[in-house]
């Protein structure tokens, strides 16, 4: 491999590592999340700043017999920089990238994408945040290849009825019918925010975002949306338990 790599990238965590430097999880397109050190980035101010939510190509030196990367230099795309002013804002963007810390796969490149358009309207579309969480969750989901249609259940194959509320199977690890559902009634989805999740997964990212909900709707399908991560993350999300979502 060569030692000297460039690669588009998105600085998912950051945190100190010795006296000066820091050490960077990066979801990269290329290598996929790497860890990188940045030396000198705790006090010098010359060195290169990499912040969390950065979003830039990383110019890396690769050490092939440790394995590790060292960041050289960094030529941003976007910094984010609002994100990390605004405490609602800087935990929904941590909550996006602890998801993808613990559930990245093979899709880097598609992640990537999701992950750089999610920060983006963030920035731009802050009053949209519920929404634009709803979306992330939504369509990680199919990047994970974990989404299933919401106009049959995967479990018996039966088309739901149009007013039919959907529950959830902890066996298939999917949506279902209320008589192949095994959790508490916990996740559930009524008729309205099923059509939703329906109508606006065909819909860009930012289009999707655009689409009102009333307030009840709202907070009903960020609930669910937000039990539907932490179900299909493997432990814990720090950021959920905060109660700052």
């Amino acid at each position: 491999m060569e030692r000297n790599i460039t690669t588009l990238g998105i600085v998912l965590h950051s945190q100190r590592w010795g006296q000066a430097n820091r050490r960077l999880k990066v979801l990269s397109v290329d290598l996929g999340i790497i860890d990188v050190v940045s030396y000198g980035a705790q006090k010098s101010h010359k060195a290169v700043k990499a912040e969390v939510f950065c979003d830039g190509h990383f110019f890396l030196y690769h050490n092939p017999v440790k394995g590790d990367y060292t960041l050289k230099d960094l030529k941003s795309i976007a910094g984010h920089e609002e994100l990390r002013e605004d405490l609602a804002l800087n935990y929904t963007g941590l909550f996006f990238c602890e998801i993808l810390l613990k559930v990245h796969g093979a899709e880097s490149g598609r992640e990537y994408a999701l992950l750089s358009k999610a920060l983006d309207l963030l920035t731009f579309a802050a009053e949209r945040r519920a929404l634009i969480l709803i979306q992330y969750i939504h369509r990680l989901s199919d990047v994970l290849g974990i989404r299933v249609s919401l106009d049959r259940c995967p479990c018996c194959d039966r088309l739901y009825d149009t007013d039919e509320i959907v529950y959830f199977s902890s066996v298939f690890g999917s949506q279902c019918c209320e008589q192949c559902a095994n959790l508490e009634r916990t996740l559930i989805l009524p008729p309205g925010a099923r059509r939703y999740l329906t109508v606006t997964m065909a819909m860009e990212f930012e289009e999707a975002v655009g689409v009102d909900l009333n307030e009840a709707a709202l907070k009903r399908i960020k609930a669910y949306m937000l039990g539907y991560a932490q179900y299909f993350c493997p432990s814990q999300l720090a950021t959920l338990a905060s109660g700052l979502l």
